[in-house]
C-alpha cells in the first residue's frame, strides 16, 4: 500500500513538473496521452474489474451505474479535469483557489484509489483464481493492474491541473501544495478502504463489491468521455486511433 501511495503520489508530481518544464511542448499532443491511458483503462475494467466485482455478486451493475452517476456528479464540480478538459477562460483574473474543483478531483482520486489494496480477505495471499486462471497481484497486496491505469490516469489530470491552476493565477507554491495534496489522496482512499474492512461483520464483507462496482462506473465514465467526446469535430484521427489500440493492447497483456 505504502509503495503504491508514493508512486501515484510520484507521478502526479512528476506531471505537475511536466507541466512546469515542458507545458508548451506537451499540450498539443495532450489527447494523444489522455486517449492512450483511456484506452487502457477500458480494456481493464472489462478484462480485469468486471469480472473479479462481478464474481463477487453478479447482480452488481446497479452498484456500477451508481459509480456511473457519481462520476457525473463529481465532474459538475471538477469541471471536467479528470478527462483534460481546460477552463481557464473563466478565471484567468482569479487567483482564489477554485475550492469546489479541487475538493470534487481529490474526492474522485479518493475512490478510485479505494480498491487498490486488495491484501484483504479475499485477496489474503496476494493472488486467487478465476475460471482456473491465476491472477497475480502485486506487491504490499497492491492491485498491480488497476495501479497502471492510474499511473496513466493521473500524469495528465496532474498535468491539466497544474496548468489551470497556473492560468487562475495562483502561485507556485500554493500550486505546488495542491498537487501535492491531490497526489496524496491515494494513500487516504486505501487506509479507508482497509479501515473498513477490518471492522469485521457483514457490512465489511460488502465493502469489496462497493469499492468495485463504484470504481468501475467512474472509471467507466470517464474513459469513455475520453475516447469519445466531441472536441476534435467528431473525428477519431488517425493517431487517436493508434493509441487507443496500444492502449487496449497494453492493457490486454496487463491483465
Amino acid at each position: 500500500m505504502w509503495i503504491a501511495a508514493f508512486v501515484l503520489l510520484a507521478i502526479t508530481a512528476l506531471g505537475a513538473l511536466a507541466y512546469d518544464r515542458f507545458g508548451d511542448v506537451l499540450k498539443p499532443h495532450l489527447s494523444l496521452i489522455l486517449a492512450f491511458g483511456g484506452a487502457f483503462l477500458i480494456g481493464i475494467i472489462f478484462n480485469h474489474l468486471v469480472p473479479e466485482t462481478y464474481a463477487l455478486n453478479p447482480k452488481a451493475g446497479w452498484i456500477v451505474v451508481l459509480g456511473f452517476l457519481i462520476q457525473g456528479v463529481l465532474e459538475y464540480g471538477s469541471q471536467g479535469v479528470e478527462h483534460g478538459h481546460l477552463h481557464v477562460h473563466q478565471h484567468h483574473s482569479n487567483s482564489k483557489m477554485p475550492l469546489a474543483m479541487f475538493l470534487s478531483l481529490c474526492l474522485h482520486a479518493f475512490i478510485e484509489s479505494m480498491p487498490l489494496h486488495t491484501d484483504t480477505h479475499h485477496h489474503h495471499h496476494h493472488a486467487h483464481a478465476h475460471d482456473g486462471h491465476f491472477h497475480l497481484h502485486g506487491i504490499e497486496g497492491v492491485d498491480s493492474t488497476l495501479l497502471i491505469g492510474l499511473i496513466l490516469h493521473k500524469f495528465p489530470v496532474a498535468l491539466v491541473l497544474m496548468g489551470m491552476l497556473d492560468a487562475m493565477g495562483l502561485g507556485r507554491k500554493l500550486r505546488w501544495v495542491a498537487l501535492i495534496l491531490f497526489g496524496l489522496m491515494p494513500l487516504f482512499g486505501m487506509l479507508s478502504y482497509q479501515g473498513l474492512i477490518n471492522l469485521g461483520g457483514a457490512m465489511a464483507e460488502q465493502v469489496p463489491l462497493w469499492a468495485g462496482g463504484i470504481l468501475i462506473g467512474i472509471l467507466l465514465h470517464i474513459s469513455t468521455t475520453i475516447l469519445f467526446e466531441a472536441g476534435d469535430g467528431h473525428r477519431f484521427n488517425r493517431n487517436k486511433l493508434l493509441v487507443t489500440i496500444a492502449g487496449l493492447a497494453l492493457a490486454l497483456f496487463s491483465t
